[in-house]
């Protein structure tokens, strides 16, 4: 969506905005505080974090700021987000509307599945990754067409060939192959929102079936024979079966359902403190957070940890090689932001069809 005037004093508002809390913010390590600061103190620290990335919006690559626009709706309700949001929708539905139009060609869909598998690094989790998937069919086809109604769905969108779609998938032969060992070692974090996105876009229902799954690929008293990537990859997968569950940050979770989860966390938390990355340690608070535990000891170590890693000159969370990419670097920093200054209140959407503004930027597909 193009910038307009009120981008622009949103803009300088927030410029001004930093300045003062810069002045009033200077870096401090959480424990040299009294605890009655913390909060106030974690507020400042996500402010922060909000005016840097605010104020440079418009230089994010539009997948950042599309999951930026998203993610800050749904933590502030502010109008504004919304009407950031979706920018990402003609791509979808110009890739959905071939999809369509190929879906009954068994050789195709198995050609896109091939150059997706393809495509992945030659990292040690791309290759892991192209093992698992390599002899699969069409299924890393059939993978990424969950991702895109998925993303659809977030603006509360259905593709004119939904139920088309919908049917295929039924029909895919997916659950073994993602409940397997070996897929959950490759897409621990993905199978959970696989899962999820398979029940919010109306096709079955599996989220009873995740945690047998995991406890079969990680089980807990395996946790010594861990590597350091396999253990977040675990913890990964763990954190995004509440994240899911709560649709991202748009509803409360049960604390009783993800006891089997914050229980292991809680367990856990030195290692998790000394091995895991700073994006994990923020998904690891925020389920506590979703499950209404604002005051759990292993929430509040999450905080301090995030708190104590926001760069002072940044005013972001750097990754771990110390780079400060706005774009690689918005997921970690708005997870750090919600940790750090949670709601009272979550809003779901943003719903396109519900603005007039926003339903009149969408193809002329969704607007009948």
């Amino acid at each position: 969506m193009t910038e307009n005037i009120k981008m622009k004093g949103f803009f300088t508002c927030s410029v001004l905005a930093a300045t003062l809390f810069f002045a009033v913010a200077s870096p401090s390590r959480s424990e040299d505080l009294a605890e009655q600061d913390l909060a106030e103190q974690y507020k400042l620290t996500a402010e922060r974090i909000r005016n840097n990335y605010d104020s440079n919006y418009v230089r994010l690559a539009t997948y950042a700021q599309n999951h930026y626009a998203v993610r800050m709706y749904r933590l502030t309700g502010e109008t504004y987000y919304a009407q950031q949001s979706g920018a990402e929708v003609y791509q979808i539905t110009d890739r959905l509307n071939m999809y369509a139009d190929n879906l009954s060609n068994s050789k195709w869909r198995e050609q896109q599945a091939q150059k997706m598998i393809d495509r992945l690094s030659n990292t040690r989790r791309g290759k892991l990754r192209k093992k698992t998937l390599q002899g699969t069919g069409d299924k890393r086809f059939a993978l990424y067409l969950i991702y895109q109604m998925a993303k659809l769905n977030e603006y509360g969108l259905k593709h004119p060939a939904h139920e088309q779609f919908v049917n295929y998938l039924k029909h895919a032969d997916l659950h073994d192959f993602m409940m397997s060992a070996d897929f959950i070692h490759a897409y621990a974090a993905q199978v959970a929102n696989y899962v999820y996105w398979l029940k919010y876009i109306g096709v079955v229902d599996w989220t009873g079936d995740l945690r047998a799954a995991f406890e079969n690929a990680y089980p807990d008293d395996k946790d010594d024979q861990l590597s350091k990537n396999q253990f977040n990859n675990k913890l990964y997968g763990l954190t995004h079966i509440v994240l899911a569950d709560s649709n991202y940050y748009q509803q409360m979770v049960s604390k009783e359902k993800h006891a089997w989860i914050l229980d292991y966390f809680e367990k856990r938390q030195q290692r998790i403190e000394k091995k895991s990355k700073e994006d994990i340690q923020a998904e690891i608070g925020l389920c506590y957070l979703l499950a209404g535990l604002n005051d759990h000891p292993t929430l509040a170590a999450m905080q301090r940890e995030i708190n104590d890693a926001v760069d002072p000159e940044k005013n972001m969370v750097l990754s771990i090689s110390g780079s400060d990419s706005l774009s690689y670097g918005e997921h970690r920093n708005v997870l750090a932001y919600a940790l750090l200054n949670w709601p009272k209140k979550l809003y779901q959407g943003p719903f396109l069809l519900e603005d007039k503004k926003m339903k009149a930027s969408l193809p002329l597909v969704y607007q009948q």
